[in-house]
């Protein structure tokens, strides 16, 4: 995980040319962090959907989209501590 206030940069990503990838269910965008933290990677996706994107009129609605997937992508924001209780936990099928 990220180390704390780590900053990551919206960025252009050199495999693709540009910094976002426009997919047939959303598009991909690219962050980069110059600092990440020790043993972590510097590069970072998320993907928001058709359905995400189309809730989205202005500037400020799609930054806080762009927040709040970052959030759950690099800190589990919302299920950390769900999916946290469930570690080590079996589960018989």
């Amino acid at each position: 995980m990220l180390k704390t206030n780590a900053t990551v940069t919206f960025a252009v990503f050199p495999e693709w040319d540009a910094a976002y990838l426009v997919e047939d269910g959303g598009i991909r965008l690219h962050f980069i962090c110059v600092d990440p933290g020790p043993g972590q990677v510097s590069d970072y996706f998320i993907l928001l959907t058709d359905t995400d994107l189309a809730a989205v009129v202005n500037q400020a609605q799609l930054r806080t989209l762009v927040e709040t997937k970052l959030k759950r992508t690099l800190r589990a924001t919302g299920i950390a501590s769900k999916l946290d209780a469930f570690i080590g936990q079996s589960v018989t099928i």
